[in-house]
């Protein structure tokens, strides 16, 4: 397996949004002109037939600040986020590192997990790291904010970039993995609202072979004193999803809006789409926040892996007890044999107070 990995290189092609070698082996993205952005890479890597690998990059502000002819000791204000990635991603995700468990950058600056198997698969080693960007849409991706709103990175922070491939039973990698993104900013002077984000998961989700259609929900206070701009919004689950949705909340009711309030529905699981401004503008009422739901519907594991698979997993994962087996797919990472129940959010103004339940 080769991982080519360039942290950040200087932007000096004038042209952008190069995507048509997304199948073909080819160069994805031109970075950005020099003094506009930055781009980071993984470079190329190869997902053996029946696993799954997810790679995690990390990156210091000021490093690839300075590496990009940036003075080192700014804040940088990202306005724009572009991706593009051959086909077999799964997702790719970028967070800003936080509180430090097991997945530590000073172990390295690449730490590759198979599947499943290592500190980058395992969620709970990021639960509070604030979303940057993420990416599930086929391929290519283009988002410039609203007007004034910028998303401040300071020179101290560590970033995250965390690819996932499959190349397995429910999604295959043909031509090799590659994921490009390219970070454009604004000048800090032109800043008038900070853009804030949100990850959440639903990690008690069960859904079993005699329960073969449940439904869960979730919700998240943003505790604003004013009310909140949606602007972009992502939903992600694996096959066994149905729909994902989301609503704008009270923060006070304890049952799903009603559908007037609802602002985003995915319905696939391989290319769930991302609603982002100016197409999604949705406001959260002071004091709210959002509501969200995922619907789900049991189908046989692989046979590779079986019901006797499901049922060791439960065990070893959660100590289900023998009589509570019911091959059932739980919170995981890998697609084969877990679930998600995902969602992903980005607003303004930016709160310091977001509480999840």
């Amino acid at each position: 397996m080769r991982f080519g990995v360039f942290g950040a290189i200087a932007g000096l092609v004038a042209l952008s949004g190069c995507t048509s070698h997304l199948d073909d082996g080819g160069p994805l993205l031109a970075p950005p002109p020099a003094g506009q952005g930055l781009q980071l890479t993984t470079g190329d890597f190869t997902v053996e037939p029946g696993t799954e690998v997810q790679a995690c990059y990390f990156f210091k502000i000021r490093d690839i600040a300075a590496a990009n002819g940036f003075p080192p000791d700014q804040s940088l204000i990202l306005h724009r986020t572009e991706v593009a990635y051959r086909i077999g991603s799964h997702h790719m995700n970028i967070f800003r590192v936080r509180t430090i468990k097991d997945l530590d950058p000073a172990k390295g600056a690449v730490q590759v997990s198979i599947n499943g198997g290592s500190a980058c698969s395992v969620s709970s080693n990021w639960s509070d790291w604030p979303l940057i960007a993420n990416d599930q849409d086929p391929g290519y991706f283009n988002w410039e904010y609203p007007a004034g709103v910028g998303n401040e990175l300071m020179p101290d922070e560590t970033i995250m970039l965390q690819s996932h491939y499959v190349n397995a039973t429910t999604q295959k990698t043909p031509n090799g993995a590659h994921v490009d993104v390219n970070f454009w900013f604004m000048k800090k002077s032109e800043m008038q609202n900070q853009m804030g984000t949100l990850f959440a998961t639903k990690q008690s989700i069960r859904i079993c072979q005699h329960n073969p259609k449940p439904k869960f929900s979730g919700s998240c206070q943003l505790n604003s004193p004013q009310p909140v701009h949606v602007i972009g919004a992502n939903g992600h689950f694996h096959s066994r999803g149905r729909e994902f949705g989301m609503y704008t909340w009270d923060g006070t009711s304890s049952s799903t809006p009603p559908e007037a309030q609802r602002f985003y529905t995915s319905q696939v699981w391989d290319e769930p789409p991302m609603r982002r401004w100016p197409d999604l503008d949705a406001t959260v009422p002071a004091k709210g926040g959002m509501w969200y739901t995922c619907a789900f519907e049991w189908t046989p594991p692989p046979p590779s892996i079986g019901c006797q698979g499901l049922n060791d997993l439960d065990k070893k994962l959660f100590g289900t007890p023998d009589e509570a087996l019911d091959c059932c797919y739980t919170f995981g990472n890998t697609v084969d044999r877990a679930e998600h129940c995902n969602n992903f959010v980005y607003y303004y103004p930016k709160q310091d107070n977001v509480i999840c339940f």
